[in-house]
């Protein structure tokens, strides 16, 4: 790689169907590289040490390890790697001895993104391609070696599991088009656990029951609506759930301190506008409940 690259001077990148049944090594690493398990079932002896390396297994090597690999006994193992010298460590890392060897990666992971997206740069050409592939790479390292892999669509693990469980119930029925109300019972039964502890627990984590949290939640999109859409204040009711146009402009004048018309003129003015307390449920409820 080009020598502007500041910790960065030597990248590569490939992939691999090995058969099954195949081993490989043992070899001495002699760089860094990213390894993807992206199908099959392998296992992984690194310095003598043996890891399972499932689908969607990230392994990490840096130079001085020895490595070895049984392949999947049965079926193709589909691998994809990256591996890179460096000038120097990063400061921001621990010692390299304590970084982690295997992660199996979560869903809506960061890690995976930016392993494609460096692949991809490698094929570019550009003025650019050298400053981007080192930012890329430094993220991807220090988000695998810290352990913060998730992206804003996984973040619910921050909530307390009976509220994750009902928000994601919630979530896949509003996703299948249709805005319905709920019970106390239905929440409590897709969580899990008895209506008062949900109410508990719902009150302790967002400040609300999650009756309330669920029309605040309808509320904030309706907010998105009246700002960035030109539908009527009476379909943004329909859409979001609400009885009729006076309930819901009830309960965003509760939420938000205006009727919501003035809340769509302050927002074409460019004004600032006030948001609910639950903005950070956003994200569990969905994209299109952002």
């Amino acid at each position: 790689m080009p020598d502007e690259a500041d910790f960065l001077y030597r990248i590569d990148a490939g992939w691999a169907a090995l058969p099954p049944g195949a081993t490989y090594g043992p070899r001495r690493v002699n760089h860094y590289q990213f390894l993807y398990i992206e199908a099959g079932d392998a296992v992984a002896e690194l310095d003598g040490r043996s890891y399972d390396a499932p689908a969607g297994t990230m392994i990490l090597l840096h130079p001085g390890m020895t490595d070895y690999y049984r392949w999947d006994p049965v079926r193709h193992t589909k691998a994809s790697y990256i591996h890179w010298q460096m000038r120097a460590p990063l400061a921001e890392l621990p010692p390299r001895e304590a970084w982690p060897r295997t992660v199996r990666l979560p869903e809506s992971d960061i890690v995976r993104p930016l392993f494609r997206h460096l692949g991809w740069l490698m094929d570019r050409k550009g003025p650019h391609q050298a400053a981007l592939l080192q930012s890329a790479l430094r993220h991807l390292l220090v988000a695998f070696v810290s352990g913060e892999l998730h992206t804003r669509a996984e973040s619910s693990g921050d909530l307390p599991e009976p509220v994750a469980r009902a928000l994601r119930h919630v979530q896949a029925r509003w996703n299948e088009g249709s805005v319905s109300a709920f019970t106390l019972a239905q929440l409590a039964r897709a969580a899990h656990v008895s209506a008062g502890h949900l109410c508990r627990v719902f009150k302790q984590t967002l400040g609300c029951g999650p009756l309330q949290a669920l029309r605040l939640i309808r509320v904030d999109r309706a907010a998105t609506l009246l700002a960035r859409t030109n539908l009527p204040v009476r379909e943004i009711a329909r859409q979001t759930g609400f009885e009729n146009a006076f309930h819901f402009s009830r309960c965003f004048r509760e939420a938000f301190r205006m009727p919501p018309r003035e809340y769509r003129l302050k927002a074409i003015a460019g004004q600032i506008v006030p948001s609910t307390r639950l903005m950070n449920v956003r994200r569990i409820i969905g994209p299109q409940w952002g």
